[in-house]
């Protein structure tokens, strides 16, 4: 039989060296190859084996800034830091939110306080609050026009006022706002609209007094439209802020348990991202956003960054070592404040709808 030596024409010193040289190419790509799974942002609990799926609910659509702390950790490779690739999974409204996480369809979704307080107090929901997205009251608004301003919530008395849903965020929003002046939501009539900015024509033609609707389409409106009047509920109320939630029986198992933690951390490590940006106008964010999905409010600079800046004063309120974890004091301001406002029944302890235990605590 010919030898490898004789058919390749070398010398065996030549063949030892070149067998060398092929071991040292392995060990320098393998090195490659593994620092580059790494990926960028990584954190402690980076992922060790295989990369986990899981489904997070959005409520609204997920090309909005509301939802820039997940489109960042998408983007910037926070959740693949934590062995995660998340699915965005739209649905219409919070209820369906709820019912959807206690079947199991997904393991987390965001939803106001009172939603969640009244879907728990009042229906049994098996949910509970693992962390809050946004903090400091509501980002919702009542966009009104200067003919017939509301300016604070005694205006609101006899007015037409638009919502996109009735029974939800906006509506326990108006209830409470409507209760600190000593009203109930009968004293308004309500009217299911859009959100967009370009309902305001309407509220120019009379046919509304004003309408609820997004902090970014509020500012929006400001920006373009010198006859928006604009009223801040969180001046109001303390109800407001937005939480993450899972269903009790995903909140017991050990797995799920872990990939709410490391969700949770991802997220936390975006919004340092987003924070460290603003001095940057938020250059590196809205890039690495733009490159995998479409924001309208990118189409007007100015706005993406007083939207982005008052966004992050919510994500970092109370210092942002706190980001994402649970607000108890306020959890329980808002139970109180519904209790008032006769939204549910009182007599509960809402701290025992709260889990602070899955949310970084540095």
């Amino acid at each position: 039989m010919t030898s490898e030596l004789t058919r390749t024409g070398g010398t065996r010193p030549r063949s030892r060296y070149a067998h060398r040289a092929r071991i040292v190419l392995a060990l320098v790509l393998g090195a490659v190859l593994a620092a580059g799974a790494c990926g960028t942002g990584a954190q402690s609990g980076s992922a060790n084996g295989p990369v986990q799926e899981m489904t997070y609910l959005n409520t609204l659509p997920i090309e909005s800034l509301t939802y820039a702390p997940e489109l960042i950790a998408d983007t910037n490779g926070y959740f693949a830091a934590q062995g995660l690739r998340v699915n965005f999974q739209y649905i219409n409204g919070t209820p369906a939110a709820t019912a959807a996480i206690m079947s199991g369809q997904g393991v987390l979704t965001r939803a106001g306080d009172t939603d969640i307080i009244n879907s728990i107090s009042s229906k049994g929901a098996r949910v509970v609050n693992v962390g809050t997205g946004q903090k400091g009251g509501t980002t919702i608004r009542i966009v009104s026009s200067k003919r017939k301003p509301i300016a604070t919530p005694a205006d609101l008395r006899g007015k037409v006022i638009g919502e996109a849903a009735l029974g939800g965020t906006t509506e326990g929003i108006l209830t409470l706002v409507l209760n600190s002046a000593g009203m109930r939501i009968s004293d308004v009539q309500q009217q299911v609209v859009g959100m967009s900015s370009g309902v305001f024509n309407l509220v120019q033609a009379g046919r509304l007094d004003g309408y609820m609707v997004s902090m970014d389409t509020a500012l929006q409106l400001q920006a373009s439209q010198p006859d928006a009047v604009i009223l801040d509920p969180s001046q109001y109320i303390a109800a407001g802020s937005q939480a993450y939630i899972t269903s009790t029986e995903q909140s017991a198992d050990p797995a799920k348990r872990d990939q709410i933690q490391r969700y949770l951390r991802a997220i936390k490590s975006a919004i340092q991202f987003i924070a460290d940006d603003q001095r940057n106008g938020y250059a590196n964010t809205i890039r690495l956003i733009s490159d995998k999905y479409r924001v309208p409010v990118f189409s007007d600079p100015a706005v993406t960054r007083a939207s982005l800046d008052a966004y992050l004063q919510t994500w970092t309120f109370g210092g942002i070592d706190k980001a994402v974890q649970v607000d108890d004091a306020r959890w329980t301001q808002t139970y109180d404040e519904m209790v008032a406002a006769g939204m549910v029944a009182g007599g509960a302890n809402p701290r025992e709808w709260i889990d602070g235990r899955l949310a970084p605590t540095s």
